[in-house]
This record gives structure tokens, C-alpha cells and sequence, in this order.
């Protein structure tokens, strides 16, 4: 489940059965109750605004600090089973959702129909993203298009069986997959062993 730490040091933590805040102080809680559309939290992010995005297993919930509000597309559609979220670089809300979708700060836009369950940005400013088996890294360069050029970086294993569950960039730049023990350079795949 995820933990997250806003711009004003608040600790959120995303959980089976709500949001928790920690201010340094004292926990609050928050659940369905309160507005958020599912209490199986799976991702947080704030936007350049301040806004707490939510991904749950149901919608995104955006909180402002008094309301929750559900956020729906220009056709009035929710995102449903959000199981990650990131802010890239240039303050862009990527999601995996059922499909991938990213949000400007104005408009939507689907990047595809696959989804994500894990979203990183590497030191590059590219997005990775993945589903299961392969990873797919959206180039910097065309993060604003409306289709980005995307890489796929085969892994040896295929299918949701073998989703990396987690994705990290470390300080050197490299990034560790989840699931096998990967390393990724921006050029390489490389299976790590660790003693």
C-alpha cells in the first residue's frame, strides 16, 4: 500500500480500509464515509496545486482539504481499478487505470488501453510503465503527445502473473524492477542477484 509525503510534510497513508494522515502529531482518518469513492487505496500523488489525488480500486478521488470529489473524463466517465499514479517532471498526472491515461492540469488524455499497475519516471524524464511481463518506456521527448513514442523492453517472463510490483530509481540512476531482480540502465535489462 502506498505511503506518501506532501509538499507540507503531511504523511498519507494509503490502506485496505481508507486513507490515514499523520501530521507529525496525530492520525486522521478518512473512508468512504468522508467521500472516497472505494477504501482500497492503492495510490497517492499531489498535483501542483495542492490537491491529494487518490487511486482506489474503484475511482480517483481528488481531495482539497475539505471535499473529496470524484474525477470523471470530458465525458463524464470514472476511472476505474487505479492502481498506480505518478506526477512526471512537468506537473502531469500519469494513472494506470483500465487503460493508461495522463492529465495535463486541463485536458485528458488515454495514452492506451492496457493500463498500469506500476509507473515510474527514470532520471531521463521518461515514463515507465507496466501490466505484466513486458515494461513500456514512453519517451520523454513526446510525453506530451498525444500518443508518446513508447519502447518495449521485453523481461522473460510474460503475462499478469509476473507484474513487477514495484519499480525504483535509484540515486545512480538505475532502476530496480520488482518480481526477478532487474536492473535497468536506459539501455540495458540487466537480471541482478542480490547476497
Amino acid at each position: 500500500m502506498p505511503i506518501y509525503e506532501d509538499k507540507a510534510g503531511i504523511i498519507w497513508l494509503g490502506t485496505g480500509g481508507g486513507v490515514s494522515r499523520y501530521d507529525g502529531k496525530s492520525f486522521r482518518n478518512f473512508t468512504t464515509r468522508d467521500g472516497l469513492t472505494n477504501n482500497d487505496v492503492h495510490a497517492i500523488v499531489q498535483d501542483e496545486t495542492g490537491k491529494i489525488w487518490f487511486g482506489t480500486r474503484g475511482d480517483i478521488t481528488i481531495y482539497d482539504g475539505k471535499t473529496f470529489t470524484t474525477l470523471t473524463d470530458k465525458d463524464g466517465k470514472t476511472f476505474r481499478n487505479v492502481w498506480a499514479m505518478i506526477k512526471d517532471k512537468k506537473d502531469n498526472i500519469w494513472f494506470g487505470a483500465d487503460g493508461l491515461g495522463r492529465y495535463d492540469g486541463s485536458a485528458f488524455t488515454q495514452i492506451d488501453q492496457m493500463g498500469a499497475g506500476v509507473i515510474i519516471q527514470d532520471k531521463k524524464g521518461n515514463v515507465l510503465t507496466s501490466i505484466g511481463g513486458p515494461i513500456f518506456l514512453y519517451d520523454e521527448q513526446s510525453l506530451s503527445d498525444k500518443k508518446p513514442h513508447v519502447t518495449v523492453i521485453k523481461t522473460k517472463y510474460e503475462g499478469r502473473r509476473n507484474l513487477p510490483f514495484g519499480m525504483l530509481r535509484a540515486n545512480d540512476g538505475s532502476i530496480w524492477i520488482g518480481v526477478d531482480r532487474y536492473s535497468y540502465d536506459g539501455k540495458t535489462l540487466t537480471p541482478s542477484i542480490l547476497r
